[in-house]
């Protein structure tokens, strides 16, 4: 059980790197997008910046459950096969979980570590994406008030 729990925290620990850089990544793009979309309109930015962040978050997760898949792999938690073993570990990380492929015994508690990994790093990507919907309300809420007459 400390093997499983160990490697697991050491392939999620990978994860929270990757997703670690990809908000920075999204901070940088974020950052660009509202000097570069300055005269857009509000509809416009907004669209403009949770593209991005959508986007580059998307492209992570996807890494992310590529990083389990090779895990369970090289583990021989999942079906054979390349797509079986990337099916088994996006349904464990995403926690669906359909229970139509299951770990060997010894090697059960891998599956639920993903799902918990998964799990948090969604939640950082809603965080995320909010920060980014703030910083807009927060940008365009400046610019009305610069525009104001007399204020």
């Amino acid at each position: 059980m400390f093997t499983q729990l160990a490697l697991a925290g050491l392939v999620s620990v990978l994860n929270f790197g990757i997703h670690a850089l990809t908000t920075g990544l999204i901070v940088i793009a974020t950052q660009r997008a509202i000097r570069l979309t300055y005269a857009m309109g509000v509809f416009g930015r907004v669209t403009v910046l949770l593209l991005i962040a959508v986007t580059v978050l998307t492209a992570a997760h996807v890494l992310e459950v590529g990083v389990w898949a090779i895990f369970f792999g090289a583990m021989g938690v999942a079906p054979q096969g390349d797509i079986a073993v990337y099916d088994f570990a996006f349904e464990n990380y995403v926690a669906l979980g359909y229970g139509d492929a299951v770990p060997p015994s010894d090697r059960r508690l891998y599956a639920p570590l993903c799902s918990l990994n998964g799990l948090l790093l969604i939640g950082w990507s809603v965080a995320i994406i909010f920060e980014v919907l703030r910083l807009a309300e927060v940008r365009i809420g400046r610019r009305r008030h610069r525009r104001r007459p007399g204020g």
